[in-house]
């Protein structure tokens, strides 16, 4: 099961009504926002994931924050203040921190306030995802189950099945600074 599918499985229409609530949009457009947000974001990690530092830096986050449990508590995440996790998307996101929030904007229709707290709102959320998708594989003994690996791996499957031209046009921009998965 890909990153996406494990976030999208954990937000049901009772998370998409508590977001669409904390970005004042109706539950139709938070779906939207967040099915653009999400390949976007895992775009933006796997490409910090291939910097020198970036994979060390994901790993200390997920370790730190027992980012795993967060998915059984989606309710608390999603109430968070949002302006608590500033810090932390330039930490998944890297330098692609701008890129991602303008993309989902620009495919989402949310304004700059709205698309921030969006991606304040889903970095717990993917942090968590993504630590339950590499224990997964950890525990498949999946021998190519590295962090960045299967980051990697998982956006170039939501490029694949990117909904819009823009979001897959987006995602093909950030990934062309990561390097391929080793077969």
């Amino acid at each position: 099961m890909s990153l996406m599918d494990l976030v999208q499985q954990h937000l049901g229409s009772e998370e998409i009504q508590q977001i669409s609530q904390q970005l004042g949009t109706d539950p139709n457009t938070a779906q939207n926002a967040v099915q653009a947000a999400v390949p976007m974001m895992v775009g933006g990690m796997a490409s910090t994931a291939s910097q020198p530092t970036g994979s060390s830096t994901l790993q200390s986050l997920l370790s730190s924050t027992g980012a795993g449990g967060l998915l059984g508590s989606l309710g608390s995440v999603i109430g968070t203040p949002a302006d608590s996790g500033g810090g932390l998307l330039g930490k998944i996101l890297g330098q692609h921190e701008n890129t991602v929030q303008q993309g989902v904007q620009q495919a989402s229709g949310l304004n700059n306030d709205q698309t921030r707290k969006l991606l304040m709102i889903l970095g717990p959320i993917v942090l968590a995802a993504l630590a339950r998708r590499h224990a997964q594989a950890t525990a498949q003994g999946n021998t190519d189950a590295s962090l960045t690996n299967v980051l990697q791996q998982d956006a170039q499957t939501a490029q694949a099945q990117a909904s819009s031209p823009h979001v897959g046009g987006l995602l093909g921009k950030i990934l062309s600074h990561v390097e391929s998965p080793r077969a």
